[in-house]
């Protein structure tokens, strides 16, 4: 039984009127638009303390006010940088996958409750809007004409860099804060110790997510 049977069956069995169904599907529109804002949130974090850190590190800014906080030491700003993008990117992702959970759900659910294949046009149409769905959509037709060929050229590169380059300037923040601190006492070390335990469990996170999904495929294909 692979992920969407057995959400499915959890939906036979917990959702059985049709009222039920429709205050479930209220209720998880809020939580994806709530979980859909995080991710724009977290996302601008990211790309700002990305940014900020070779800015301070190569200019040697002063003094850093993001609202109403105010980081008066340069080297006070580029020991906490890689913190804050490596625990961002965390809960980032943290909120990706429960999202991804979501759209998967209230896909089930509206078929559900419609009597429709989860697959199918109508049921589709249904669902939130995404920019990897509709590639992934465009990418499945039978005919592929010339844009659509150059469409998955560029497609299977962008979503490469999109996956992997986090990881990347997660190991340059914290790779050049050690060059930078040199650390020697306790607090150094911490300074260095926090993003690289954060961005382990990132990588963890990451694995388990992608792990589940295959034993759950290893497991449907035993029948």
């Amino acid at each position: 039984m692979d992920r969407d049977q057995k959400v499915f069956s959890f939906i036979k069995e917990e959702l059985k009127s049709e009222n039920s169904k429709e205050k479930y599907l209220d209720i998880l529109s809020q939580r994806m638009e709530d979980n859909r804002k995080a991710i724009g949130r977290l996302f601008l974090v990211l790309i700002l303390s990305a940014a900020a850190f070779p800015l301070i590190a190569q200019t040697k800014i002063a003094e850093i006010s993001i609202g109403p906080f105010k980081i008066i030491d340069g080297d006070i700003a580029l020991a906490i940088i890689p913190t804050i993008f490596t625990y961002t990117y965390y809960k980032y992702l943290l909120i990706w996958f429960d999202f991804v959970d979501q759209k998967r759900t209230f896909r089930l659910v509206t078929s559900a409750y419609f009597g429709l294949k989860s697959d199918s046009f109508l049921n589709e149409r249904l669902n939130p809007f995404s920019v990897i769905d509709s590639i992934t959509r465009h990418n499945k037709q039978e005919k592929m004409d010339i844009i659509g060929c150059l469409s998955n050229l560029l497609w299977i590169p962008t979503a490469f860099v999109l996956i992997f380059l986090p990881f990347g300037i997660e190991y340059y923040l914290i790779k050049e804060t050690y060059e930078i601190i040199n650390p020697i006492s306790f607090i150094d070390w911490l300074i260095v110790i926090i993003p690289t335990l954060i961005a382990l469990f990132t990588v963890l996170s990451w694995t388990c997510n992608k792990k589940l999904d295959f034993k759950l495929s290893d497991y449907a294909a035993s029948f």
